[in-house]
């Protein structure tokens, strides 16, 4: 049996336990074998200048799965001097032949997939596996989720979570207006942002 490896890339600053549901979700639902998380580097559609230090960034995802035995991380993207496009980084680990790729990303990213790079190299290289997030319909995604399909004529997975209404830029948002964020992000995570003074 091949194994089942899940890629779940984000800019995570920070990662929060948004992250963590989603990622123990489609561990669980899809059978997976582990999760690999692939912090951004220089995620094109971002303004890097906006974005925390890589290392800062790392080290919190680090922090957050270390009591997670089937997740792992990946600094593949922030090693890269040039632009992070998501079909580079599946077709790395695709070349690294570790097993079948399902590769993790919210409702947002489905609905502007058409303006990425090289989506088809993305649907050849792995399965798409989408959740909902706030702002988004049901209806909505189960369209855009056929629409694509049809276009690239590759399956995707649709995976039906609770709605977390957590988000990174919301949790820098609380801290930096000095209010507690201990019930969106680990402990560790938490120690971590106050000990190196971040988002303040």
């Amino acid at each position: 049996m091949s194994t089942k490896v899940g890629i779940f890339g984000g800019t995570f600053d920070p990662i929060h336990n948004g992250h963590l549901y989603i990622a123990y979700e489609a561990l669980n639902q899809l059978k997976l074998d582990k999760i690999i998380f692939i912090p951004g580097g220089n995620p094109p559609h971002k303004s890097f200048s906006s974005v925390s230090d890589a290392n800062q960034r790392y080290k919190m995802v680090e922090l957050a799965i270390k009591s997670y035995e089937n997740f792992e991380i990946s600094d593949y993207e922030l090693k890269k001097t040039t632009k992070s496009y998501s079909f580079e980084t599946l077709e790395y680990y695709k070349s690294l032949n570790i097993g079948e790729l399902y590769f993790i990303l919210g409702a947002d990213s489905l609905i502007t997939i058409d303006s990425w790079k090289n989506v088809d190299r993305i649907m050849e290289a792995a399965t798409l596996v989408v959740f909902n997030r706030p702002g988004f319909t049901k209806e909505q995604l189960v369209e855009k989720k056929a629409e694509v399909e049809h276009k690239y004529n590759k399956k995707i997975i649709y995976l039906d979570l609770l709605n977390l209404e957590i988000s990174s830029s919301g949790v820098r948002e609380e801290i930096s207006t000095g209010k507690r964020v201990d019930f969106f992000i680990p402990d560790s995570v938490k120690r971590y942002i106050e000990e190196n003074n971040i988002y303040r």
